[in-house]
């Protein structure tokens, strides 16, 4: 029985069990003339099987009284007391299979990326990665946030991601990236030294609450930095005083009704693109893409001239319909 129906049936057993009392509590005392804490004595005695003491039925119509009150509240208890092993048994087996479900679908995955901290700033990235549609796997110490995050059918681990034995259980030799998201400084510090020493290669966006803590996480080794208060600060400004150009890059980054969105592409080898200037690419005559950007090594060559070839590794800063994009992510080399 699922744990739903059993608490609708307990609900249905306590409101049977309060009506039984009730009426054994009126009837002994209109039948034995027993005040009501020795009533209530004697329905609670008589229902739960316990053996008469120093108050008993008196009278014919008592003792009657009492072999109905056995026959309805023994049968009401024991069915009340089976649904409460019920719903204690099935929610812990629910809980140890949940778990292992949970464990084998996280063991699964690959190129995901790892979310320390499901608070304020976490649960913006957790809406983000659904939006794009990204593998992620969710490390949180707090019960209730996990036991919400199970609910919602999210990939979560309860403990501490700090620790070494998490990380990995969250699957860090396989994932693409790491976001330290808790609100100390610190822990994200920590975060990220852990994460850099078993994997010197991947990419580490972590979140500094203090402008001063930011150098801090670079050289702990993350690969990006955020501040929450610095980012909100800048995002305000630029809402005042370049209004149309922030409505544009919220549209293309949050509103999913809009087909426009940006993309970095990398190239790989033997793909079509390689040795094309972008003229002939096809980036914009045929997928109406713009390039906006070249990341060539470490330099990065800005609004590229229609003659500018592309090169095996270049990481190309498209804008576009997001359909186009997948088919150009696609022919770069890359995965569906």
């Amino acid at each position: 029985m699922a744990i739903i129906a059993v608490l609708q049936h307990m609900k249905l057993a306590i409101i049977l069990l309060a009506c039984v009392i009730a009426g054994g509590v009126s009837g002994y005392m209109a039948l034995e003339d027993l005040s009501i804490y020795d009533a209530i004595y004697l329905v609670v005695t008589t229902i739960s099987t316990v053996g008469y003491g120093d108050i008993t039925p008196k009278t014919i119509a008592g003792r009657i009284f009492t072999v109905f009150l056995i026959i309805f509240g023994v049968g009401i208890v024991f069915y009340t007391w089976t649904l409460a092993v019920s719903l204690v048994v099935e929610g812990r087996m629910k809980d140890i299979f949940g778990r292992r479900e949970m464990k084998k679908r996280i063991g699964k995955l690959s190129q995901h990326v790892i979310i320390c901290g499901a608070g304020k700033v976490g649960s913006n990235a957790i809406l983000r990665l659904q939006q794009e549609n990204e593998k992620f796997v969710v490390i949180d110490n707090n019960p209730v946030i996990c036991e919400r995050l199970e609910q919602e059918r999210v990939p979560v681990i309860q403990g501490d991601a700090t620790m070494d034995d998490v990380l990995l259980e969250a699957g860090l030799l396989q994932a693409k990236g790491v976001i330290a998201a808790l609100s100390g400084d610190a822990n994200n510090v920590y975060i990220t030294l852990t994460a850099r020493n078993i994997r010197p290669d991947i990419f580490i966006v972590a979140r500094a609450d203090r402008p001063e803590a930011e150098d801090k996480m670079r050289r702990a080794g993350a690969t990006s930095v955020v501040s929450p208060a610095v980012m909100g600060g800048r995002h305000m400004v630029n809402a005042l005083t370049k209004p149309l150009i922030m409505d544009l890059l919220e549209n293309v980054f949050y509103n999913q009704e809009i087909h426009l969105d940006m993309a970095q592409i990398t190239i790989h080898n033997g793909s079509s693109l390689v040795g094309k200037d972008l003229t002939n690419s096809g980036i914009k005559t045929v997928y109406g893409a713009i390039v906006i950007a070249i990341q060539r090594g470490t330099e990065m060559v800005v609004t590229p001239t229609a003659e500018e070839k592309i090169r095996c590794d270049d990481v190309l800063i498209l804008m576009g319909e997001r359909e186009a994009l997948n088919k150009l992510n696609q022919l770069a080399g890359n995965e569906a």
